[in-house]
This record gives C-alpha cells, sequence and structure tokens, in this order.
C-alpha cells in the first residue's frame, strides 16, 4: 500500500489501460461497465425531470446496455430527453477526473452513490438492475466506511476512467451501428425518428461532443508521462 500511494501517477495510467481492456473480461468487466451505463441511463431521467416529463421504467442489463422508458410533453422534449445520455456520460467522466486532479476522491464515491441510489428509488425495475444497482452502493459505502485513503483512491480513479474510456468507446460503437443499422442505433434512432435527420448524423455530433469533452480532460487532468520517468 506504502509503494501505491507513492506512486499515484503509474496508477493512474495501470488503471487506465485496465479500463480500456475491461470490455474483454466477461463477467467482472461487464459489471463495473455498467457504471457508465448507470450515468447514462440517469441522464435521461434527470432530462425527463428537469423537462416535466415523466419516468415509467430504468433497466440496467448484464450484457451493459440499459434502456430509460419515459414521456414526455412534446417532441422538443422528447428530443432532449433522447439527446441527455451520451453527453451526461462524458460530463460525468470529466467531472470525476476533475474531482480525482483536485484530490477530492470520495466526492467521486459519493457521487455516483447517489445517482445509484436515486435511480434505484425513482424508477429502476427490472431485477439485474437493482441487484447491479445494490450491489454496487454496498460496495461504495464499505469503501466510505473503512475510509483507507489508498484503496478510495484506486476505486475512484477506476470509477472515473472506467466512465471516460466507455464514454469514448460507446460513442464510436454508436455511430458503427447508426451507419450499419440505423434502426437499431438506440437514442440515434431515437432523435431520427423525432427530427427525421439521420441517425448517423446524430450520433456522429453525439461522438464529437464526446471527443471533445474527453479532449479538454486529458489536456488538463491526465498525469503527465514525464513524471513516470
Amino acid at each position: 500500500m506504502e509503494w501505491i500511494s507513492s506512486h499515484p501517477q503509474l496508477i493512474f495510467f495501470i488503471l487506465l489501460a485496465i479500463a480500456v481492456l475491461l470490455s474483454r473480461i466477461p463477467l467482472l468487466g461487464k459489471y463495473f461497465r455498467s457504471i457508465n451505463t448507470l450515468v447514462h441511463e440517469a441522464g435521461h431521467a434527470f432530462a425527463t425531470l428537469i423537462l416535466s416529463g415523466e419516468i415509467i421504467a430504468v433497466n440496467l442489463f448484464a450484457d451493459t446496455s440499459g434502456s430509460t422508458v419515459t414521456k414526455a410533453k412534446n417532441k422538443f422534449s422528447q428530443a432532449l430527453i433522447s439527446l441527455a445520455g451520451y453527453p451526461v456520460s462524458a460530463l460525468t467522466g470529466w467531472l470525476c477526473l476533475f474531482l480525482l486532479y483536485k484530490g477530492y476522491y470520495l466526492y467521486i464515491l459519493f457521487i455516483l452513490t447517489s445517482i445509484a441510489l436515486i435511480i434505484m428509488i425513482l424508477s429502476l425495475k427490472n431485477m439485474y438492475g437493482l441487484f447491479w444497482a445494490g450491489t454496487f452502493v454496498v460496495l461504495n459505502l464499505l469503501l466510505i466506511y473503512f475510509n483507507n485513503h489508498t484503496v478510495i483512491y484506486i476505486f475512484a480513479a477506476f470509477y472515473a476512467l472506467v466512465i471516460f474510456t466507455d464514454a469514448i468507446i460507446s460513442s464510436f460503437i454508436l455511430l458503427v451501428l447508426a451507419i450499419k443499422q440505423p434502426k437499431k442505433a438506440g437514442d440515434a434512432t431515437n432523435l431520427q425518428k423525432i427530427t427525421k435527420i439521420p441517425a448517423a448524423v446524430w450520433a456522429l455530433l453525439l461522438l464529437a461532443f464526446t471527443l471533445f469533452i474527453s479532449w479538454i480532460s486529458v489536456l488538463n487532468y491526465f498525469p503527465s508521462i514525464k513524471t513516470l520517468i
């Protein structure tokens, strides 16, 4: 633990590599990648509340996909709700990396735990989603309770980097789907139905926004590679 606490920059890049490779790990990878799914679906849910819509159900699935079923007053509100998921993921990744950079590791755990609790209470319906959110909340509460600075840093950095990397990867996947299977491209398909603008255009815009926010995060909050030398 002493070596880990004295080499935070190296640990950061090790955790970044693990986060990138996480999708290749069948069970554990999908469990932790669901953090970004939670944030994404929470984006839709919170946008619905802000726009005075109705949340019918939020579902998180074992394959890391999710769905948020909502009712909105008009097409403009529907479009904003459909648009919210990917930008909220990208911005949450930015926020977590900012907090990590400032040393506010506990805040990351509090924010993600609060999101999970709110979604559980508000509208989480399916059994896997409830199981995942429940275990995620318990894990974070245990981390907070035992209050080991090094362990909290590792988990906080890992969560931040999972959201950061998965926001980018999922945006690229959305673009591929929007080009090859525009009727199965999730949020981009919904936006196409509402606005009549092709799904690929929406997917490209969402990817561009995610890459822009991610680039700002890298420039401002990633440790310098020179610190490893």
